[in-house]
């Protein structure tokens, strides 16, 4: 498998996405290449399971949506049920670290780590 070059965790194996796409138990550790605007959709929250999604383009929108009754909560945001994270413009790179606690409810998935490159982008949950 290819690997990608996150600063802050190395080389990681990564897949690239070009269309929405519903994260599944395989991808855990795997870095979510994301090449075009799309959501890409949790599963149920599962204790240990670790997306990493990173945007691989520029002047696109990625969403981060969790199931429906799970939570995205950390860096700083509240934990709201069915409410996605979402990267506006974020620069080439930028991306989220999940970890789900497999509590489902709000604080199903945890934000370990977010990095929207330092550039005026926006990375915010949808009302």
């Amino acid at each position: 498998m290819a690997q990608i070059n996150l600063q802050a965790f190395g080389y990681n194996e990564f897949i690239t996405k070009s269309g929405n796409y519903t994260v599944v138990a395989a991808d855990n550790g795997t870095v979510i290449n994301v090449t075009a605007t799309a959501t890409i959709t949790l599963p149920s929250t599962a204790l240990g399971l670790a997306p990493i999604v990173r945007v691989g383009a520029d002047g696109i929108t990625v969403t981060v949506a969790p199931a429906a009754a799970d939570g995205i909560g950390g860096a700083q945001m509240t934990n709201v049920v069915n409410k996605a994270l979402i990267f506006t413009n974020a620069p080439v790179g930028s991306y989220v670290q999940l970890f789900g606690t497999g509590t489902a409810g709000v604080t199903g998935w945890t934000i370990v780590r977010l990095d929207a490159g330092g550039q005026s982008s926006t990375v915010a949950k949808a009302p």
